[in-house]
């Protein structure tokens, strides 16, 4: 495989999942690749948005992000999507996008897996604010994913269950208008999602079957309900379950169009993207290029 590659490591992601610090990983990465007769050049994130800095400023046609998936958001954000790959080496806590894909296993089956150059097609989601390669949540969820932000006890699935223990407390309904294909929603609104994969929070089966190459975005909307509603019919839904109260639909997409006359958060990928009254987002079918 003649390409030039760029690595882009997350020194943080994982808690040291694959070794006690960036440099012993980082020269196993160096060796394997040097293996498949490749050489790497390595860069580490420094800072929130690095990730995406140096994507942007990669020369090479195939940039490899090692990390969870806010690594991969902020690479994506990044990518020349006409000229460049990209590949993971997942080292996250939650690693949906590696699931998503079947990107498990160690640093030496995922740089294999990247010196085979097999590559597929997969959808991204792209709005205002950037591109999304899992899903954008507003209303509840996106409240769950800002209070995460502050939860310093526990990693990984559990952190979202106490995220969502105080959003319970917090709980808010939000007047929106919601167009999409062959479909609207207009009225109070707890929650809703876009999803491009079946799995969100490392856990959550909001979409058993989405898929990531169908040319399409799977929505889930939760319309008013209260606490003890979203305990009970929320809970099976996130365990992959069909819904069986009328106020949580599902439909699929290839756009989404979301009017509110107050503010209401909205985050992408586990990123938090503050509060707005106006989201317009669409499917990229086939955009990305990952091996």
């Amino acid at each position: 495989m003649d390409v030039k590659l760029m690595l882009i490591v997350n020194p943080r992601a994982g808690r040291g999942r694959h070794g006690p610090g960036p440099g012993p990983v980082v020269e196993r990465l160096r060796r394997a690749f040097a293996d498949h007769g490749l050489t790497v050049e390595v860069a580490l994130t420094e800072r929130p948005g690095h990730a995406t800095e140096l994507a942007r400023a990669a020369g090479g046609d195939l940039v490899v992000a090692v990390g969870g998936d806010g690594t991969v958001h902020e690479v994506l954000q990044g990518l020349d999507l006409e000229r460049q790959r990209l590949a993971v080496i997942p080292a996250g806590s939650g690693d949906d996008f590696a699931w998503h894909h079947g990107l498990g296993g160690g640093l030496e089956a995922a740089v294999a897996r990247i010196a085979a150059g097999h590559e597929r097609r997969v959808d991204i989601g792209v709005w205002e604010a950037g591109r999304f390669h899992n899903n954008l949540g507003f209303g509840f969820e996106a409240e769950v994913n800002r209070l995460s932000y502050h939860v310093r006890v526990v990693r990984g699935p559990a952190l979202y269950f106490v995220a969502l223990a105080r959003a319970l407390i917090l709980l808010r309904r939000y007047e929106v208008d919601l167009t999409w294909d062959g479909g609207a929603f207009s009225g109070r609104l707890v929650t809703g999602s876009l999803l491009n994969g079946s799995r969100v929070g490392g856990a959550f089966r909001l979409c058993p079957a989405a898929r990531t190459d169908d040319g399409r975005l799977d929505l889930v909307t939760v319309a008013a309900m209260g606490r003890l509603g979203i305990l009970t019919a929320l809970g099976p839904v996130l365990r992959g379950h069909e819904p069986r109260d009328k106020r949580i639909a599902r439909a699929t997409t290839t756009r989404l169009s979301l009017r509110a006359p107050t503010p209401i958060p909205v985050y992408m990928d586990g990123e938090y993207c503050g509060v707005h009254t106006s989201v317009e987002v669409r499917v990229l079918p086939g955009a990305l290029r990952l091996l």
